[in-house]
């Protein structure tokens, strides 16, 4: 019943979105304000008539310095042990700047997908961000996808009267109805950031030079090579994802769909701002397993937030698509076996696994689960 009510909700989104393109479509942004575009997604229609495309972004603008602002920084500085000298390197400004801009909520958005313009439903919300979904028809799929690797995309841009800052094209993968994807945590699973010690995470969030877990890189592009698709779901917040994006790019880790948690500077909770928040997990793991009912799901996390508990819970909600669950072993009292019988309890043993190293899971050849995939259907 969920499945259908999910299909139902996608149709009707579909033929809301017919009644685009238009062009009259215009973003009410100035000259001022800067939009992130995030990579995301597109799915098969349910009717199979074309694409969904999932668009997603945020509306920023940079503010002069505040009292408010000098405050967070300074607290944040004493939690990390900071000196005035870190706190000047150019590395700490490009961490905080997502933090100190002003995020533009009410904001009309138009996009432009090749020479058509589409106008967003729904505006920016208080924290800048805004998401839509776009019905393409096949045929003009066929048209304006481009390959970039071994995946197909389609690209987008904010359709504005202003040269609205943009520093990242928008991208939208392509993801068919059958094979398998690879549901990723980041902290402590392809980066090192030391989560279970707030000093040290802190410190590494906003301090020094990102650095990607050993062997990781390499595991995940041989599971790219055979067709996986990948989505990032992490508890780090939407502000850090420029550096991440860089990180990711500089290293080679393959392009995916990004979910991250949402934070302000001035909320409390900045001061906290990687605790784990499982139902943020949970809530976008779901949304991504309901969207692609006849895929085969592998989870990839760490054993220093709740990815055991989260992962073993989207397992027994979702047994026909969870395939594999790999959790990265950090040691230390997060690390027992009775936590991990407890989190995969009533799971086959031979679907959840632990590692230390990357290496242990070179073996490891996704291909036999997107055949699977295709021959359920």
């Amino acid at each position: 019943m969920g499945i259908l009510r999910f299909m139902v909700v996608g149709l009707e989104a579909i033929i809301r979105q017919r009644m685009f393109p238009t062009e009259t479509a215009l973003s009410n942004l100035t000259d001022t304000e800067r939009v992130v575009l995030y990579p995301s997604y597109a799915y098969p229609a349910p009717d199979q008539s074309g694409w969904i495309l999932q668009v997603h972004g945020s509306v920023s603008e940079a503010v002069p310095e505040n009292l408010v602002r000098k405050i967070m920084i300074g607290l944040l500085a004493r939690m990390m042990g900071a000196t005035q000298e870190q706190l000047e390197t150019n590395i700490f400004r490009q961490r905080i700047l997502g933090f100190t801009v002003y995020q533009h909520g009410g904001k009309q958005i138009a996009v432009k997908i090749a020479d058509k313009v589409y106008q967003l439903r729904d505006k920016s919300k208080k924290n800048g961000q805004f998401q839509g979904n776009i019905f393409i028809p096949n045929e003009d799929v066929d048209t304006i996808a481009m390959t970039v690797g071994a995946a197909r995309h389609v690209r987008y841009a904010i359709h504005s009267k202003f040269e609205t800052a943009t520093p990242l094209e928008g991208l939208v993968r392509l993801i068919d109805a059958h094979g398998v994807s690879v549901i990723s945590d980041i902290d402590d699973t392809v980066k090192h950031t030391h989560v279970a010690t707030r000093k040290e995470m802190l410190a590494n969030t906003f301090l020094h030079e990102f650095a990607t877990v050993p062997g990781m890189v390499e595991l995940y592009q041989k599971w790219e090579e055979q067709g996986a698709a990948f989505h990032y779901v992490t508890s780090s917040p939407w502000q850090l994802f420029e550096p991440l994006l860089e990180l990711f790019r500089s290293n080679g880790l393959p392009d995916g769909s990004f979910h991250m948690k949402s934070v302000r500077f001035r909320d409390p909770t900045v001061l906290q701002l990687f605790i784990a928040r499982r139902w943020g997990k949970r809530k976008a793991i779901k949304q991504l397993l309901r969207t692609f009912p006849k895929r085969k799901f592998v989870m990839v996390g760490d054993s220093g937030e709740k990815d055991p508990e989260t992962y073993g819970v989207m397992a027994r909600k979702f047994p026909d698509q969870v395939e594999k669950i790999f959790i990265r072993d950090l040691g230390g009292k997060n690390s027992s076996e009775y936590r991990y019988q407890k989190a995969f309890k009533r799971l086959p043993p031979e679907m959840w696994q632990t590692f230390h190293c990357p290496s242990e899971l070179q073996d490891i050849d996704l291909r036999g689960i997107a055949e699977v995939s295709e021959v359920e259907d």
